[in-house]
């Protein structure tokens, strides 16, 4: 029988052995993976990445550009170079000496160019008796605020809208606007007055009309033309205001 080992020799042994512990036989089976848990983690990973990746591609700049948001005055109002354009066309007759411009409107809720036309040579006018009509685009085929120069214009020939025995200056030396829509009872469109504001200006600019010449039909005679919802005072002074505007910036004196 073995004396029995001190404990200092004991202590020894056991370390040996454990230092000398063989490996693992491969041939075990592994301990089990969670894979629940395992697959939680991956699919909360997926998530975060893809949340993730999307909010940098939305954050790059787009490929193809926006396009630009409309103008408050609408599709009918035109740019400055196209108004000019379309106000003094290359077939348009040498102009005349213009010296006013009266304010209409047509009366009617809607109204097209060639249902003016008609009405106006079914009182004897030759055409339309208007130089221009902005539309209030209720009309089909029509769009608010787009201006139409009338035969009447490019032919520079003298309106047929003020008919006032005593002062026929107003037909010979005016130009006449209309605009469509009965005003006695509702107001002008947005599209409307502003496409109105830039022709009055390219107008008055051109010929040099000032405001006290600028007038509504019902100034010159007995009618309600253009109706009391046309805002005459304020139109007026964005005009007055407007053409200060350009004049600071090296336009024409105001007046």
């Amino acid at each position: 029988m073995k004396p029995p080992l001190s404990p200092a020799t004991a202590a020894g042994v056991q370390e040996q052995a454990m230092t000398q512990r063989p490996p693992p036989d491969a041939s075990a089976p592994a301990a089990r993976v969670p894979w629940r848990r395992m697959l939680k983690v991956w699919g909360l990973l997926a998530a975060s990445m893809t949340v993730g990746g999307l909010a940098c591609w939305s954050a790059m700049p787009s490929a193809t550009p926006q396009s630009p948001a409309p103008h408050p005055a609408g599709t009918g109002v035109l740019e400055a170079d196209a108004l000019v354009d379309l106000i003094w066309p290359e077939e348009m007759a040498a102009s005349r000496r213009w010296h006013y411009i009266v304010i209409h409107h047509s009366g009617t809720p809607t109204a097209t160019v060639e249902a003016i036309r008609r009405y106006h040579v079914g009182i004897g006018f030759e055409g339309v008796g208007y130089h221009f009509v902005i539309n209030n685009g209720r009309a089909p085929g029509t769009t608010d605020g787009r201006i139409t120069p009338t035969p009447r214009w490019v032919e520079q020939r003298a309106g047929a809208h003020a008919r006032i025995a005593r002062h026929p200056e107003y037909n010979r030396a005016g130009i006449g606007i209309c605009l469509v829509g009965n005003l006695e009872k509702t107001p002008p469109t947005p599209k409307q007055m502003v496409a109105l504001e830039r022709l009055v200006l390219l107008l008055g600019e051109r010929y040099d009309i000032p405001l006290s010449a600028i007038v509504g039909h019902g100034e010159l005679e007995n009618t309600k033309c253009p109706g009391r919802h046309f805002p005459m005072e304020s139109f007026l002074m964005d005009v007055r205001q407007a053409r200060l505007r350009r004049h600071l910036r090296g336009g024409p004196a105001a007046s």
